[in-house]
């Protein structure tokens, strides 16, 4: 049984696979930002670098490439890498954002520091940690650079840490920097953490390894706490703390969640630590990794260990989370990436059972359990809703079935529902009624168990109803079958049955108890759910009653766009091809022609449909691309000419075919038109003329027809045709000509066949065929099988000699006579290749047949081996004196004889082989090897003296390597070559088999007087007792005198063998002195036996090499005594190094001296100096400054200087006359008056300087201040100058002097701006005045960070203020109120900003911390701001009304979100006045939504304002409702006289006389007069009784009739008598007849003056006056006074 585990560790990938060495798994070239990309800087050996981009996710290399970056991070989401690589300048640094989707760069970021640790801490944010700072990188903002985050805490720059991490929190509020350091060599590893938080620029340094942010379930179920984790180890102790703090706000009634619990370590890894740390939110725990591989689990709200294990054999160094699976994957040295997961369903149950030591852990489980919806607590909540159910406890019982996992309780099966109790007890003790039987099976059949029903149904447990019989429908016709039958709804059962397609019995229904069956209907349920079932029962009933309407149940299938359904059924249904179902034949195949053309093409293929509309669909066919269809149903040439040009689409036999079938004049225009358009159907054209001739048998036809097309064509098919035709017309040099002339123009195979079935008489066309083909074979057996034995005469002597061996072979296959091979033989000579021929017979073993022609071959002095082989062979096998033909002949193949002689006779094989002397040598060897001939393999390998050869047979898996070694010593012994010897000796060695060279040297060397002076063999023998027996090798050089003494030497002082004594021997025994002694130092260590020797050899060069010894051995006084009796100066150097170390300057006084005897170098007179200086005799130093020396001077000085001796360096400066060091030193010598004078003739700003810096430390400001007036004016020292006095706490002291330098003519920036960092920093309450009087002068930047860093936020204000950085003024006032703030300043800054966003800031600031002024702010940026993103801005914050005088100030811009703004204020402090002065002046608003907000509103006038509105936007319909509903009758009557509705004008009127308001009736009739009819004004008084109040529309209506009528007669009385004028003037004249006849015409055809205007007449139409003219027309009783009545009461 498999143990619990709630941890997976799976291995996920293994980078061996690409072939990625282990070396270039370690930090800093690996990168793993998430579980989508891997990156890996691979460096290879040669130093060349490549970039290896992995896609974790589908484990596929994306790309392998070199590039020169640094480093390389991929995106953790996206397709963007960022890289770094080292910039132009030192220690400068580039990075560069591409995407690489879109193949453009990002961000290029050009730094001029270091990078020592970067990462994707967001999505949006790079991060990069330099010696000095933290930065961050915005890749969705391109204008923005980097941004620095926080600043790094100062360390010991002894012990340096390595950043190994940083992370940011998820609201960017706070992050944290983490590294590792050693302080003894890596015994110890300590860890820093720097805790930082953003917003309030704060920060704690922790002492710990490790850190992380997240999110988890702390308090609640719903409550996310936001989280920091950090391992902790202080110095000096060994314990870890895990620390889990909630950074974020804790829910109500909740205090900050702090735990810290110590983490177990392994004491067989002491130096261990904490290296990846995580925080699962998915399961609520947090992993710790260390970087041995170890993982520990705590859960995160009681912070209990519940898992710790080793995970792999490997260091951990890197990890990613997988968020969304829970997952975390790392990567180990070896380059295996592991991945860890949650196991879900066993993390409760190891909780439960195994961690014990957790108090209330099985309460803890059922928290992870139900918190996590995580199995394992199943019998709990069961438990628990058991008991919230029993106590009757619902809502209890519910949330606990919603915490539950899974289906533990929402399960049916495992919790029955208290209804199901219910009705189980009810079926115990009798029957459901319907209702009750509804209300159960419901939630029984979607459970699926649907047997009980059917139990229940069997057992008459419920009662039949047409409702149950509905339900049971859905889930089992069959049961519903039986409830309807129970309940004798035979209707619903028919139906039923036709939906199950149990026909006969729907029809028996229908017989029986006169069902009417709707099938219509039936099909049309049934197409909604299943359109097969449909298809189904449609089909069913077709072939039931074939007289059904097909076609109505083809258009239900085409209602519900059922397309496939409906083809299926039709191609069944219509099957007899009548000529009714023309157009729905058309029709579907018109639609699937459209929507899937093969099924037409299938149907059209069937054939079983004539009656549609060919045109139609021929059309639809050719649109498709289904040409053949299209031409089958095409009738008109037009088309089928047209059509017929698709060739590519068409096969050639339905073009045949078709063109067979057609009339001929039409075939011809066809074949014209297909030739025409395209050469390529030819083809098409060529086989029905074939077809046509081949009809009648007519191959002449067929000839000549083909013949005229042979030469403008290449198919293949056309020439067979032809070669046929040419064939059965005898035409044999026709057939001569094609096969040789056009070999690419026809099927060579083919044709072949068809003239070997035609069995020509003359069977030239066939050979020529088969030789141009190479079916050599098949022709000599047809020409052989057939009796033409001539033409195989011909074809091998005349045709293709070439070909003769093919022959021969067949022809001996087909057992043809040798006297007959022979002739063929004698008669070809030599003109066939030789070398086939005689291996045809060779393979048939008929080599004897040739023996007489290869001995004619030899005749006639041909040398081909084949000849000579074949002929060796057939000696060999007839034993003509096969030994003399092998070694006198010179022309055979040594390997092929050889081969051959092998398994007849091995002696002649040898033979053949040493003949060839070097081509056979491993054939060789396997001979006598496999015949155990070692003496002759032996003999032959000395002879050949082949390197190669040698070490071939002397390999160790040579298994004859033993026994050829014996034969060939002996053989060497029987040699007189020295050379054959010398390549033997040197094979052994090759072979690396000393003992077996040893023993041959020996007796070649020691007892072989012929070698015994040879140097090398006695080279060789030492070495090789040197290798392989070193006890002989002292022996060997004692006994021996001709060896080389360095070689053997160098090979007994090699590391491999280190034999120094026999080393020493050699030496000794030639009298290499220096050789001897450097063995007995160097090798033997043995410095007494040198010192022997050296007093034995007594020779210089010996005793500087002891002296060296000695040196190297600490022994100074003997190496100096060595030194001087070899009187050697060249160590000086050493010497001096080593003896003022040790500080023996007496010794090295007395050496020095002897070195001055020979040596003149300025090292040894200023060693020389400095001993006297050390022995304090300064006499000495001034006497040998006054002598000739070569010492320098100037560094003696300084050295004796750096060493404290003053009076010594002071006498030496004294004799350069250097005044600048001679003050320092006096100043050293507490002498101050005299360096003032030295520094004074000095007079250089660093001697200044030191003089000042030393009288500081000495706390001599007097003499400080003296000195620090020359250097102040100076502004590179100034900086040092402060931090020296700083130093010694004399800030003071500094200010004074700075102060006092202000009024200096060189004074410069620096000291103003110096002066007010030190304001800063020790007298803040002058900065304020320091800066408003000297900020011209000063470095503003310098300042401001300085106040921005001491908090002194009004000195920061007015700084950037007048450094025009307004933006930065505002910010510092916003985030520093208290102390920074002053509105006079605010909104003066505001005018000089050109941040709009700040705008914003501003008033959320003023709306928090100064409301009271927050409309003088809006006032001064009313210009500045958009109004509608301010609106917007204040709506949100809640604070509108705050704004309410700058909103009325504003509103004259009449912006829309001002006007809505300000109605809705007015409409929620009920400012009915202000509103309706509002939406009367300002009409860009929402006017619908205002008038659907007040048109409820419980004032009156708010209602009528929303009436108004209505007006406005022209629904006048819900302006009156409102004003009537309100009684406010005037705006009624205005609302319809301005719609100009007549309809509404009298449902008005109506409505005025219901309500029997008939002053108001009044009114309106005046109001609306315009849009009234007299008449019907008429009726609506007479039967409402109101006439008495019509009577003022009524005078003022006949009033106007009256002035119509006057104002018409008057004007036609007018045009009366201009006539008559006109007449009149017309008579007095003398006009024709005609003319006089005209005009009586003329006059007869006007009518009468009365007619005219009669027949015109009406109110307000054709009298010539608009309303608003008789409205201005004089009138008596209804003009003005009409206008000023006023009804009673009104």
């Amino acid at each position: 049984m498999n143990p619990i585990r709630p941890i997976r560790v799976q291995e996920a990938y293994r980078f061996s696979q690409l072939g990625v060495s282990q070396t270039n798994f370690k930090f800093g070239q690996i990168f793993f930002e998430s579980d989508k990309y891997i990156t890996i800087r691979e460096t290879a050996p040669n130093g060349d670098t490549q970039l290896l981009q992995f896609n974790f996710e589908t484990k596929q290399l994306i790309s392998r490439k070199p590039n020169k970056a640094d480093s390389a991070l991929m995106h953790p989401e996206k397709n963007i890498i960022a890289l770094r690589a080292a910039g132009e300048q030192p220690n400068s640094t580039v990075i560069q954002i591409f995407n690489l989707d879109e193949k453009q760069r990002i961000k290029n970021v050009e730094l001029n520091e270091t990078i020592v640790f970067w990462r994707w801490v967001n999505p949006q944010k790079l991060a990069y940690v330099t010696p000095t700072a933290v930065y961050h990188i915005n890749i969705t903002n391109p204008n923005e650079q980097q941004v620095k985050v926080m600043d790094r805490y100062p360390l010991s720059l002894e012990n340096p840490v390595q950043i190994i991490g940083y992370g940011l929190e998820g609201n960017e509020k706070w992050c944290a920097l983490y590294g590792i350091s050693t302080p003894d060599g890596g015994r110890t590893i300590n860890g820093h953490i720097q805790l930082f938080l953003i917003e309030q620029a704060r920060q704690q340094i922790l002492e710990g390894h490790c850190c992380c942010f997240g999110d988890a379930l702390i308090h609640t179920d719903d409550y996310k706490s936001s989280l920091f984790c950090f391992v902790e180890r202080k110095s000096g102790e060994t314990t870890s703390r895990l620390h889990i703090t909630e950074i974020g706000v804790p829910p109500n009634g909740f205090q900050k969640y702090k735990r810290q619990v110590e983490v177990q370590t392994d004491p067989n890894y002491p130096t261990d630590f904490p290296v990846l740390m995580h925080i699962n939110q998915k399961y609520g725990l947090i992993y710790v990794i260390s970087k041995f591989s170890f993982l520990t689990v705590y859960e995160l709200s009681t912070a209990s260990l519940i898992f710790r294990e080793r995970i792999c054999n490997e260091n951990v160094f890197v990890g990613a989370p997988n968020i969304n699976q829970g997952q975390y994957h790392i990567i180990g040295k070896e380059g295996i990436v592991y991945t860890i997961s949650v196991n879900d369903d066993q993390l409760v149950s190891y909780l439960i059972n195994t961690c014990r030591h957790i108090p209330d852990v099985i309460q803890l489980g059922f928290r992870l359990a139900s918190r996590y919806k995580l199995p394992g607590a199943d019998n709990m909540f069961v438990d628990q809703f058991n008991k919230a159910i029993l106590s009757g406890d619902a809502l209890s019982a519910a949330k606990i079935a919603a915490s539950a996992p899974g289906t533990v309780l929402r399960n049916p099966e495992r919790q029955p529902q208290p209804l199901i109790v219910y009705f189980q007890t009810l079926l115990e003790k009798g029957t459901l009624n319907k209702f009750e039987a509804i209300e159960l099976c419901g939630p029984i059949l979607q459970q699926g168990r649907k047997q009980f029903v059917e139990q229940w149904i069997a057992q008459n447990k419920l009662e039949p109803s047409d409702e149950l019989g509905d339900l049971l429908k859905r889930y089992d016709a069959n049961l519903a079958i039986q409830i309807y039958k129970q309940s004798k709804s035979y209707q619903k059962l028919a139906q039923c049955y036709m939906e199950t397609g149990q026909l006969e019995l729907a029809m028996q229904l229908q017989q029986q108890f006169g069902v009417s069956t709707d099938y219509m209907a039936m099909l049309r349920n049934m197409m909604m759910q299943s359109p097969e079932q449909a298809l189904a029962m449609a089909k069913s009933l077709y072939q039931r009653d074939q007289s059904i309407n097909v076609h109505q149940i083809a258009e239900l299938f085409e209602q519900f766009q059922r397309l496939p359904e409906m083809t299926a059924f039709l191609v069944e249904c219509m099957k007899n091809n009548r000529a009714e179902d023309g157009p729905l034949q058309t029709k579907v195949l018109c639609l699937n022609l459209q929507a899937a053309a093969q099924v037409a093409d299938a149907i059209l293929q069937m054939n079983i449909w004539t009656q549609f509309d060919r045109i139609r669909v021929a059309q639809l066919c050719e649109q498709k691309g289904l040409y053949q269809r299209a031409l089958e149903n095409y009738s008109d040439p037009k088309d089928v000419k047209r059509v017929i040009l698709n060739t590519h689409a068409l096969p050639p036999e339905f073009l045949v075919n078709f063109l067979s079938r057609v009339d001929p004049a039409l075939t011809l225009q066809c074949l014209q038109d297909l030739l025409r358009h395209n050469r390529q159907n030819l083809q098409v054209v060529v086989n029905l003329a074939l077809k046509s001739f081949e009809s009648v048998s007519a191959f002449e036809g067929v000839y000549l027809f083909l013949g005229s097309l042979i030469n403008t064509t290449s198919d293949k098919d056309i020439y067979y045709k032809y070669i046929e035709a040419a064939a059965k017309c005898n035409q044999i040099k026709e057939l001569e000509r094609v096969i040789t002339e056009k070999g690419d123009c026809y099927d060579a195979d083919k044709v072949k066949n068809y003239l070997k079935e035609q069995k020509l008489s003359d069977p030239r066309p066939l050979i020529f065929l088969c030789d141009m083909n190479g079916f050599v074979d098949e022709l000599t057996r047809y020409l052989y099988k057939n009796g033409f034995t001539r033409y195989i005469e011909i074809y091998i002597f005349k045709v293709n000699p070439n070909a003769a061996p093919g022959v021969f072979g067949t022809l001996i296959d087909l057992e043809c006579d040798e006297v007959y091979l022979k002739q063929l033989l004698y008669n070809i000579r030599g003109m066939c290749p030789i070398e086939p021929t005689v291996d045809e017979f060779e393979k048939r073993n008929k080599l004897r047949v040739l023996e007489q022609w290869l001995e004619a071959r030899v005749t006639e002095g041909n040398q081909i081996p084949a000849i000579h082989n074949a002929l060796a062979k057939i000696k060999i096998d007839t034993s003509q004196d096969p030994d003399g033909f092998l070694i006198n002949n010179q022309f055979y193949d040594a390997k092929a004889v050889g081969k051959f002689c092998e398994e007849r006779d091995p002696q002649l094989a040898v033979l053949a082989y040493k003949r060839a002397w070097g081509q056979c040598d491993q054939e060789l060897i396997n001979l006598t090897n496999k015949n155990e001939m070692y003496r002759v393999q032996a003999k032959y390998l000395v002879e050949r003296q082949d390197v190669d050869l040698w070490a071939g047979v002397l390999q160790e898996t040579n298994p004859h390597r033993k026994n050829l070694i014996d034969y060939v010593i002996q053989a060497l012994q029987d040699s007189k070559n020295v050379d054959e010897v010398q390549a033997a000796v040197k094979a052994f060695v090759l072979a690396k088999i000393p003992y077996e060279l040893l023993g041959l040297l020996e007796k070649l060397v020691l007892h072989n007087p012929e070698f015994m002076q040879y140097k090398q063999l006695q080279n060789l023998l030492i070495i090789t007792a040197i290798q392989s027996d070193t006890s002989k090798v002292l022996d060997y050089i004692n006994r021996l005198d001709k060896f080389d003494p360095q070689i053997i030497a160098q090979h007994c002082l090699n590391e491999e063998y280190n034999l120094f004594e026999e080393a020493y021997a050699v030496f000794k025994k030639f009298n290499l002195h220096i050789d001897a002694v450097n063995v007995l130092l160097r090798n033997l260590g043995s410095i007494p036996r040198a010192h022997e020797y050296a007093q034995y050899a007594s020779s210089p060069e010996v005793w500087s090499l002891l002296a060296e010894a000695y040196l190297n051995q600490g022994q100074t006084n003997e190496s100096i005594d060595c030194y001087i009796k070899a009187n050697d100066s060249s160590a000086f150097l050493n010497i001096i190094n080593v003896a003022e170390q040790e500080e023996k300057y007496e010794l090295l006084v007395k050496y020095l001296l002897m070195c001055r005897q020979t040596v003149k170098d300025v090292n040894i007179d200023n060693s020389l100096i400095y001993c006297y200086a050390k022995l304090d005799k300064n006499l000495d130093v001034e006497s040998l400054i006054q002598s000739s020396n070569s010492a320098d001077v100037i560094k003696v000085g300084e050295r004796c200087y750096d060493q404290q001796l003053y009076e010594a360096a002071k006498i030496l400066f004294t004799a350069l006359k250097n005044n600048a060091r001679i003050a320092s030193c006096l100043v050293r010598l507490k002498q101050f008056n005299k360096a003032i004078e030295a520094a004074q003739k000095a007079n250089t700003s660093k001697t200044w300087k030191e003089l000042c810096f030393a009288c500081v430390e000495a706390s001599e400001f007097k003499y400080a201040s003296i000195a620090a007036q020359n250097i102040i004016i100076v502004p590179d020292m100034l900086e040092s100058l402060i931090k020296q006095y700083e130093e010694y706490n004399a800030q003071e002291e500094m200010m004074i002097l700075l102060e006092n330098a202000l009024g200096m003519q060189r004074a410069h920036v620096g000291i103003f701006t110096e002066l007010a960092v030190l304001y800063c920093h020790y007298k803040q309450k002058k900065v304020m005045e320091h800066c408003r009087q000297y900020f011209q002068k000063m470095n503003i930047l310098k300042v401001l960070r300085t106040c921005e860093k001491m908090c002194l936020w009004s000195e920061a204000v007015y700084l950037h203020q007048h450094y025009d950085q307004p933006d930065n003024a505002i910010n510092i006032m916003i985030e520093h109120s208290p102390t920074a703030f002053s509105h006079d300043v605010l909104v003066m800054l505001l005018q000089k900003i050109t941040n709009t966003d700040l705008y914003y800031k501003c008033i959320l600031f003023y709306l928090e911390e100064q409301p009271e002024q927050i409309n003088d702010l809006l006032r001064s940026i009313q210009s500045k701001i958009d109004l509608s993103k301010f609106v917007k801005l204040m709506k949100n914050t809640g604070y509108l009304a705050l704004t309410l005088p700058f909103l009325q100030q504003i509103q004259n811009a009449n912006n829309k979100d001002v006007n809505d703004a300000l109605n809705q204020l007015y409409l929620d402090i009920e400012d009915y006045e202000n509103l309706r002065e509002s939406v009367k002046n300002y009409e860009n608003f929402d006017q619908l939504a205002l008038a659907q907000k007040t048109q409820s509103h419980e004032l009156v006038e708010f209602r009528r304002i929303a009436a108004y509105l209505y007006r406005k936007i022209q629904k006048y319909d819900l302006s009156m409702n409102l004003s009537k509903q309100d009684q406010m009758y005037r705006d009624a009557i205005e609302t319809a006289q301005e719609s100009q509705n007549v309809k509404l004008v009298y449902e008005l009127l109506e409505f005025f006389i219901q309500n029997k308001e008939s002053e108001f009736f009044t009114v309106c009739l005046y109001t609306c007069y315009d849009l009234l009819k007299p008449d019907q004004v008429m009726e609506l008084t007479w039967r409402s009784g109101l006439m008495e109040f019509a009577m003022p529309y009524f005078i003022q209506i006949t009033w106007e009739l009256t002035h119509k009528i006057e104002y018409v007669q008057k004007k036609h009385e007018d045009r009366e008598k201009k006539e008559i004028q006109t007449a009149q003037q017309q008579q007095s004249q003398a006009l024709p007849i005609a003319q006089d006849f005209l005009l009586n015409q003329g006059q007869l055809m006007l009518g009468p003056p009365s007619q005219m205007s009669s027949s015109n007449l009406g109110f307000g139409q054709s009298s010539g006056f608009t309303n608003s003219q008789m409205n201005q027309a004089p009138m008596g009783y209804g003009g003005q006074q009409f206008g000023s009545y006023q009804p009673p009461g009104f």
